[in-house]
């Protein structure tokens, strides 16, 4: 874990010039794109949208697996 003066300088989701990667698969896609939009989001918004995002990608394994 980082104290905050040793984290390491990350852009915001929103930075210009950062586009979310498209893996060409859908529910993937959809997955990062929502993880894009959580910054503009209330802090409980955002917990709410990485725990979806995280069963999507979860399921998404899954089925890789299957």
């Amino acid at each position: 874990m980082f104290t905050p003066e040793e984290a390491p300088d990350v852009p915001a989701a929103d930075a210009p010039g950062l586009e979310v990667p498209h893996t060409g698969d859908p529910a993937v896609d959809e997955a990062l794109a929502r993880l894009g939009e959580a910054a503009a989001l209330p802090l409980e918004e955002q917990v709410n949208t990485f725990d979806a995002v995280h069963r999507i990608l979860q399921d998404r394994l899954a089925d890789v697996d299957g």
